[in-house]
């Protein structure tokens, strides 16, 4: 069973995060920047978000961290949440909730640089012990990683990061299917790219997106955008991590949308956006404010995209379907709890010319890597990759 690591060279899988740190930051600016009523509205949107109890993070001791400023190194772990409570009810009759996109963002000391550590959720590993959503306690037990919000929400997963890497949990944020629909429906829709038409629907019982798109471009709005990012066997090849690589296009090209349709200069989409974004926010108490999120955003000002870092926790497939961490995982998490880049940095020759490749971290440099998540092809896959008339290079969305 072959082992994954990402290679020391620039993603092409994750350009959107790294142009949503950016775009995330000027927004906050720009929101600043408006009129005394819409900043008074959009400071209003933060009754929205939604703060839980985390004191079950405080029954045992937790990795160490250094005292949080707004240059200090800070770890968030950002999830994603495919509840169907609430207005999530008609994607079908599923008990609970799940985190089936799970990130853990390590910004640098000085906030210039940062790695995003994408975990699996098929990770087979040991689960923290936890309050249950039912308030019982459970005892630690081995599971698949996305377990543990199953069983205890949110905070229950930041106890599993933190048991799993020894890295200490600063904030934590989860979203949730409304949110993102109702993002794309504030930007207009986001146009992507099909070879053949893709038909997905949904079978009582069986599962399915309700995904329903011809082949060449189409501009989805907000119920078939989730649709288009929740497919599985209907494209690609069927397994998770082929939806990730996706999903992560999909936000690529949604954050182009909003450049080119000039969301930071048109202050009813900026509230829309917002609006849409904090609706659908739940975090820790101290992150849980307009204005906690606009301090750290404003801390961020001087971290640009080419260095932030994008890397799969290392990894090797065991069982049916399941992942499992190599050796490599834990010089990753040991990296990261001080405040080092990933990968190592590889010392330069001193009597010889450099033979370093140019993807190569420098001393100054969190270079961005490729993620261990398989690759867009390079030639067109039916009902994945671009058509003849859409960009050539790229395998769903528009560049």
């Amino acid at each position: 069973m072959g082992k994954h690591r990402a290679p020391g060279t620039e993603s092409a899988t994750h350009p959107w995060l790294r142009r949503a740190t950016a775009a995330a930051a000027m927004l906050i600016l720009v929101a600043t920047a408006l009129g005394g009523g819409a900043v008074y509205a959009i400071n209003g949107l933060g009754k929205n978000i939604v703060a839980l109890d985390t004191s079950d993070l405080n029954i045992q001791d937790r990795p160490e961290t250094v005292v949080q400023t707004d240059t200090s190194a800070t770890n968030i772990l950002i999830m994603g949440s495919d509840s169907r409570a609430g207005s999530n009810g008609s994607y079908g009759n599923v008990e609970g909730a799940r985190s089936d996109t799970t990130l853990l963002v390590h910004v640098y000391e000085g906030r210039e640089a940062a790695t995003v550590v994408s975990i699996p959720r098929d990770s087979f590993v040991e689960l923290a012990g936890c309050k249950m959503l039912n308030g019982e306690n459970s005892l630690p037990y081995k599971s698949k990683f996305n377990a543990a919000f199953s069983i205890g929400g949110p905070v229950c997963a930041v106890k599993t990061v933190e048991k799993l890497t020894n890295v200490r949990i600063n904030n934590f944020v989860v979203v949730d299917f409304a949110a993102f629909k109702k993002v794309v429906d504030a930007l207009g829709g986001v146009e992507v790219c099909l070879t053949t038409p893709a038909y997905d629907p949904v079978i009582p019982g069986q599962g399915g997106s309700g995904l329903d798109l011809p082949a060449g471009y189409s501009n989805i709005t907000g119920e078939q955008a989730l649709a288009f990012v929740r497919a599985r066997e209907s494209l690609g090849d069927g397994s998770d991590l082929s939806r990730i690589t996706r999903q992560q296009e999909f936000i690529g090209s949604m954050i182009r949308g909003m450049t080119e349709k000039g969301l930071l200069t048109n202050p009813g989409m900026i509230y829309r956006v917002l609006s849409a974004v904090t609706s659908s926010i739940t975090t820790n108490s101290e992150f849980a404010s307009i204005s906690a999120l606009q301090n750290f955003a404003l801390s961020l000002g001087s971290l640009k995209p080419s260095k932030i870092n994008f890397v799969t926790t290392p990894y090797e497939m065991v069982g049916k379907g399941n992942v499992g961490w190599t050796s490599e995982a834990d010089e990753l998490w040991a990296a990261l709890r001080m405040d080092e880049p990933w990968p190592p940095i590889a010392p330069a020759p001193s009597t010889t010319p450099s033979t370093q490749s140019s993807a190569t971290p420098s001393a100054t440099s969190i270079a961005p890597t490729a993620s261990a998540s398989p690759q867009p092809s390079s030639t067109p896959t039916e009902g994945t990759a671009a058509t003849a008339t859409c960009i050539k290079g790229n395998n769903r969305v528009k560049k």
